[in-house]
């Protein structure tokens, strides 16, 4: 049995009025545990009965809503200190049901706020981001653990779980198994070592996602190797064929490596409701693919800040570091 498992079985006992029946010593492999919960003193007691696990083998880190606002955010500085500095090594982000977060409103937030003296004007423009205000507590977990995954400062072997307890049972409902998703993300993500054959050019006309299982990968990193598609800032897309003839026809080319520090930057470019295509330096067009498949790429150094990349839904195609802009220009248009 590993720690989720151990953990589950012990919830199960603390609501039924039972001692949890979970040994640490039987667990080291997977202890201490990090989670992530709400600042609900609601939890403050629920919390350690429902896990089974004891404070010594326990980092508990809160924030309004167990909110995780992208993967680089400061709540992911404490979560990755939890792991690096203080040995954590499994996380877990433990939602909560009737979350007053979720019941607040931007209005509701404006009015709050101008009760302590607080002007709108002196605030970030965009609440709803900035605060990171959800409309349901399943979706907020679901989204934290993606951010946590897509993260480079989190280690890829470390499982990410989610999520949701019942304030008035303790009873936890599992969202996320993070031993399924890292075993799923090991057998069919990228690697750098053995990958695939790239898929087939999907023609322009085709508004089908190609299936994350089902796609295949270069042997060498995205966005290197044969040559490079010379992308104007908001050039309309070109047919697939012609894409296909302006990469062979250019002069094969290596790009340097992107250095550890641009990393970050290009992935806070990264809007994560949205799906994007790249062309790679073999001149095939991979995607649409959701952007923690996008981020995973950066992380790995198949892309880099020259690829070819399209926001899914845009005509236009622009180099990667460009993002930013492309997804402004596309935002105002739908206004």
């Amino acid at each position: 049995m590993r720690l989720l498992d151990a953990i589950l079985d012990a919830n199960l006992h603390a609501t039924a009025g039972q001692a949890p029946a979970l040994a640490p010593a039987d667990f080291a492999s997977g202890l201490p545990l990090v989670a992530l919960t709400c600042i609900d003193a609601r939890l403050n007691h629920l919390v350690p009965e429902a896990l089974g696990v004891p404070e010594s083998h326990f980092i508990w880190l809160r924030n309004a809503g167990n909110i995780i606002t992208g993967p680089m955010s400061s709540t992911m500085r404490s979560l990755a200190l939890a792991c690096a500095v203080k040995g954590g090594k499994e996380i877990l982000v433990l939602g909560h049901g009737d979350c007053l977060v979720r019941k607040t409103t931007t209005m509701e937030l404006l009015g709050q706020f101008a009760a302590l003296g607080i002007e709108r004007a002196r605030m970030p423009e965009n609440l709803q981001e900035y605060f990171g205000l959800f409309a349901s507590e399943r979706q907020n977990v679901l989204k934290s653990v993606e951010h946590i995954r897509a993260s480079p400062l989190i280690g890829p072997r470390v499982p990410v779980h989610g999520a949701l307890m019942d304030l008035a049972t303790g009873r936890l409902e599992l969202l996320v198994n993070g031993y399924q998703t890292l075993a799923t993300s090991t057998s069919s993500g990228p690697s750098t070592s053995a990958v695939p054959t790239a898929p087939a050019l999907t023609p322009p006309e085709s508004k089908g996602v190609l299936p994350l299982n089902e796609m295949k990968f270069p042997e060498f990193k995205i966005g290197e190797s044969a040559g490079r598609v010379e992308v104007g800032h908001v050039a309309e897309a070109k047919p697939a064929a012609e894409s296909l003839q302006l990469a062979q026809s250019a002069t094969p080319a290596k790009p340097p490596p992107v250095p550890l520090d641009a990393i970050p930057n290009l992935k806070r470019l990264v809007d994560l409701a949205r799906h994007y295509r790249i062309i790679g330096g073999d001149g095939k067009q991979y995607g649409p693919v959701p952007a923690t498949v996008l981020l995973r790429w950066i992380t790995d150094g198949r892309v880099d800040a020259e690829t070819p990349i399209q926001v899914d839904g845009s005509s236009a195609w622009v180099k990667l570091h460009q993002l930013g802009d492309a997804l402004r220009q596309l935002a105002g248009k739908r206004k």
